[in-house]
């Protein structure tokens, strides 16, 4: 029996060439440079960013649908 193998989605293509993160105790301490430690990577700035967005949005969305199904059940008790 031959398989038939299918190409990677992008996005799962993406995830798996990023290299693993090493656990925090093995990571080297930030160079420091007359005291004063080095500016925060970019990168993970920016994915906190729009993790907080996106969580954001989504508790937003939650929240109103909970008020529409509320207001819906107490217009349909209040009948």
């Amino acid at each position: 029996m031959q398989t038939n193998p299918r190409p990677l989605p992008d996005s799962l293509t993406r995830l798996l060439a990023v290299p693993e993160q090493r656990p925090v105790g093995a990571r080297p301490e930030p160079s420091r440079r007359g005291g004063v430690s080095r500016t925060p990577d970019r990168r993970s700035a920016h994915a906190a960013l729009e993790t907080a967005i996106l969580r954001g949005f989504v508790f937003a969305v939650s929240g109103g649908v909970w008020l529409v199904v509320l207001a819906l059940s107490l217009r349909h008790f209040a009948r």
